[in-house]
C-alpha cells in the first residue's frame, strides 16, 4: 500500500540499495567509531555482551541492501550501549521515502508504567475511544512492544520513561522500522468503560498523520499559588532560549529567587518534567539557589583524548578534536591517554565555587519524569543525594551514576547516509546508582496519563500541590495522597 504524497511536501525518491560490501562498510564503521570515541563502551554492558552484539551485526552486513534496513541494525546494535545522548538516524533520505510511502499501525499510543493507551486513531481505527488501553497488536503485548520501543531508542541504562516520553507517541513509525509492511493488524484493548474488544484495522498511510509539533520552550517562570507557596517551572537549561529572551540563566533564576525570597515562601513545586537539560552549568546554577554548600558532583569528566580518528575499510578518514585552545587548558592527560577535566574554577567537579543568594530554604516538591533528562536529571540527582526535596512523578529520564554527553561527534556514514551523533564526555557523578542504570525515582509515583497529555496541571502536579501544603520536616515523612 502506497500513500499519497502530500501537496505541501516535495516528492521524495527511493534511497539507492546497498551494493555488497557496503553494508559492511558502514556497520564496521559505526562499530570503529564508538569503539574509539566513546569513553566508556561497557558502562551499562559487558564486554562479551558487545563482542557478540557486534559479531551478530557483521554477519547479517551481507543481507542488508537497503538503508532503512542498515539503520535497524546500527540502531539494534547501539541500543544496549545505554546513553540516552547517544543518536543513531536514518538518512534524511529514507526518512523522506518512508514519511511518503509506508503505510502503519493507525494508532498514536501513550505510555506509562500501568501500560499502553491509545492517544489518537486513523482511518478504521478513528473510533477506538481515547484512553483505551491496548492489550496487544498482532499477539504482541506490553512488554514486547516496548521493547521494540527501547531497540531502536535513545536511553540511559535501562530507563524506559525517556522513550515512553520521547518517541512514544509514534511507536507504529518504529514498529514498521522493524516489521516492514504490515496491511493490518489485530487489535485487543479495553475501553475506558472496561469493555474488552478483539478487531482488526488495516495499515493507514503515514503521509496522511499529523507531523508532531515541536517542544515549545520558554525561561523559567514563577506563579504564585497561594501565600507562601509558589510554583517554579524551568523547562530548559538552554542559553539559546534565553538569549532569545534577552537575559542569561543566571540573571534569570537570580531575579526569581529574589521574588521567593520577598514573597516569603516557605512552599516550592519546582517542576522539571518538561526539561531535556541545554547548556552547563545551569542546572548547577540552579542548585545553588536551593543548597547553599557546594557539592562535589562529579567524580570524573573524561574524554578518550582530544583527537579522534578512524578509517572506514575503502580509507575514508574520520576525524574529531574535543576541546577548544581555551578548553584543552582546563584538562589532564591520564597515563592511558585520556582527558580528565581538573577540579579548579570556572567548572572543575563542583556544583558551584561561590554562594549564591538568596538560597531557598523552605520545604521543596520537585516534579520530574521520563522528559526530566541530560542536565535536567543531574539536578534531580543531586537533589536527590543531598536529601533536598520530596520527588512526585515517574522515574527521572538519566541514569544517577552519570551520562555521556557534552560534546559530539556527528557522523553520516557513507553509503548508507545513516547519522550518527556520539557524545564524548563521560561525567560521573561522586555517587553510586540506584541501582546502576537507573533514574531517581518518584517518592509520590503518579505515572502520566493519556487523558491529561499537554496539561500542567495534571495529577501530578494536584498531588505535587497537596505534598507542599503538608507539614513536614524530612521528605521521609511526606504521605503521598491519592487524588482522582
Amino acid at each position: 500500500m502506497t500513500a499519497p504524497v502530500s501537496a505541501a511536501e516535495p516528492r521524495a525518491t527511493a534511497p539507492p540499495a546497498l551494493a555488497p560490501g557496503q553494508a559492511l562498510e558502514d556497520i564496521q564503521l559505526s562499530i570503529d567509531i564508538v569503539e574509539a570515541a566513546l569513553p566508556d563502551l561497557y558502562w551499562h554492558q559487558s564486554r562479551e555482551t558487545w563482542a557478540a552484539a557486534r559479531a551478530k551485526a557483521l554477519a547479517r552486513a551481507s543481507r542488508i541492501t537497503d538503508p532503512m534496513q542498515l539503520y535497524t541494525e546500527v540502531a539494534t546494535l547501539m541500543g544496549p550501549i545505554g546513553e540516552g545522548h547517544f543518536d543513531v538516524l536514518p538518512s534524511q533520505a529514507s526518512v523522506a521515502w518512508e514519511r511518503q510511502t509506508a503505510s502503519v499501525l493507525p494508532l498514536d499510543l501513550h505510555w506509562n508504567t500501568d501500560g499502553v493507551f491509545v492517544r489518537a486513531g486513523y482511518g478504521g481505527a478513528a473510533d477506538i475511544p481515547v484512553g483505551s488501553r491496548v492489550l496487544s497488536i498482532n499477539g504482541d503485548g506490553d512488554d514486547t512492544m516496548l521493547a521494540e520501543l527501547m531497540r531502536l531508542s535513545s536511553h540511559d541504562g535501562q530507563i524506559a520513561t525517556l522513550p515512553m516520553r520521547d518517541i512514544g507517541a509514534r511507536y507504529a513509525i518504529y514498529r514498521h522500522r522493524l516489521h516492514g509492511d504490515e496491511a493490518s493488524f489485530v487489535l485487543r484493548y479495553t475501553t475506558p468503560q472496561g469493555a474488552t474488544v478483539a478487531r482488526t484495522v488495516t495499515a493507514t498511510p503515514l503521509a496522511d498523520r499529523p507531523r508532531e509539533p515541536a517542544a515549545e520552550k520558554a525561561v523559567a517562570s514563577l506563579e504564585w499559588l497561594a501565600p507562601g507557596v509558589a510554583y517554579l517551572d524551568v523547562s530548559t537549561f538552554s542559553n539559546r532560549v534565553y538569549r532569545e529572551a534577552h537575559t542569561d540563566f543566571r540573571s534569570h533564576i537570580r531575579r526569581l529567587f529574589e521574588e521567593i525570597e520577598r514573597g516569603r515562601a516557605t512552599r516550592l513545586i519546582l517542576d522539571l518534567r518538561r526539561n531535556g537539560g541545554g547548556s552547563e552549568p545551569n542546572e548547577s546554577i540552579l542548585f545553588s539557589f536551593l543548597v547553599a554548600r557546594p557539592l562535589h558532583k562529579y567524580a570524573s569528566v573524561q574524554t578518550r583524548g582530544q583527537h579522534l580518528r578512524v578509517t572506514s575499510r575503502s580509507g575514508r578518514v574520520l576525524e574529531q578534536d574535543v576541546f577548544d585552545e581555551d578548553e584543552i587548558h582546563f584538562q589532564q592527560v591520564l597515563p592511558d591517554g585520556r582527558l580528565s577535566r581538573l577540579n579548579v574554577p570556572p567548572e572543575g567537579l563542583m556544583s558551584h565555587w561561590a554562594p549564591s543568594a538568596p538560597v531557598y530554604h523552605g520545604r521543596l516538591v520537585v516534579l520530574a519524569g521520563g522528559a526530566t533528562f541530560s542536565g535536567g536529571a543531574e539536578l534531580a540527582s543531586m537533589l536527590h543525594h543531598v536529601r533536598r526535596g520530596v520527588f512526585v512523578g515517574e522515574e527521572v529520564g538519566g541514569t544517577h551514576e552519570g551520562n555521556t554527553s557534552g560534546y559530539n561527534w556527528r557522523v553520516e556514514l557513507p553509503n548508507s547516509g545513516v547519522r550518527l551523533k556520539v557524545p564524548l564526555l563521560k561525567f560521573t557523578f561522586n555517587w553510586p546508582g540506584l541501582p546502576q542504570g537507573r533514574g531517581v525515582p518518584a517518592q509520590c509515583e503518579v505515572p502520566p496519563s493519556v487523558m491529561e497529555i499537554g496539561v500542567v496541571r495534571d495529577r501530578a502536579w494536584r498531588v505535587a500541590r497537596a505534598v507542599a501544603e503538608q507539614s513536614w520536616r524530612s521528605p521521609a515523612k511526606v504521605v503521598c495522597p491519592s487524588l482522582e
